[in-house]
């Protein structure tokens, strides 16, 4: 129990001509963890850091991006891992903010397209239903 990898994740989402979308990650192809697949951004917690200021370190490493205003969202626990997920509200310009040093690519997903990937990782598969149902209405 005591072994599992503790994370902090990151998933920026917006409205898109009503729809609302979250930003997922494409792992690279040679990622230690779940490789090739869509994903939240994030990663594992250092000693000593809090979850938040895990969250920043990691956001910064993949993206180069420092957020503003995330909000906690929730807990999630599998047999791996142990997550903490917050959400930021984004605007139009994110794409042109970051820089993807992580991971292949960052893509929009609608609720939709989350549920047809194929490619994406479970656990991330079970947050992303959980945001759309309280953030979708």
């Amino acid at each position: 129990m005591g072994s599992r990898r503790k994370n902090a994740a990151f998933l920026p989402y917006r409205f898109v001509d009503g729809h609302l979308c979250v930003f997922l990650q494409r792992r690279d192809l040679d990622a230690k963890r779940h490789p090739d697949l869509f994903g939240l951004f994030g990663g594992g917690i250092e000693e000593g850091e809090t979850v938040e200021q895990g969250l920043m370190r990691e956001v910064k490493e993949e993206l180069n991006y420092s957020p503003k205003g995330c909000k906690y969202f929730t807990h999630y626990e599998s047999s791996e891992h142990i997550e903490d997920v917050f959400v930021c509200e984004v605007d139009e310009n994110f794409e042109n903010e970051i820089e993807i040093i992580e991971g292949q690519y960052g893509k929009y997903f609608k609720k939709e397209e989350i549920l047809a990937e194929k490619e994406m990782m479970e656990g991330a598969r079970a947050i992303l239903l959980e945001f759309f149902e309280k953030y979708g209405k």
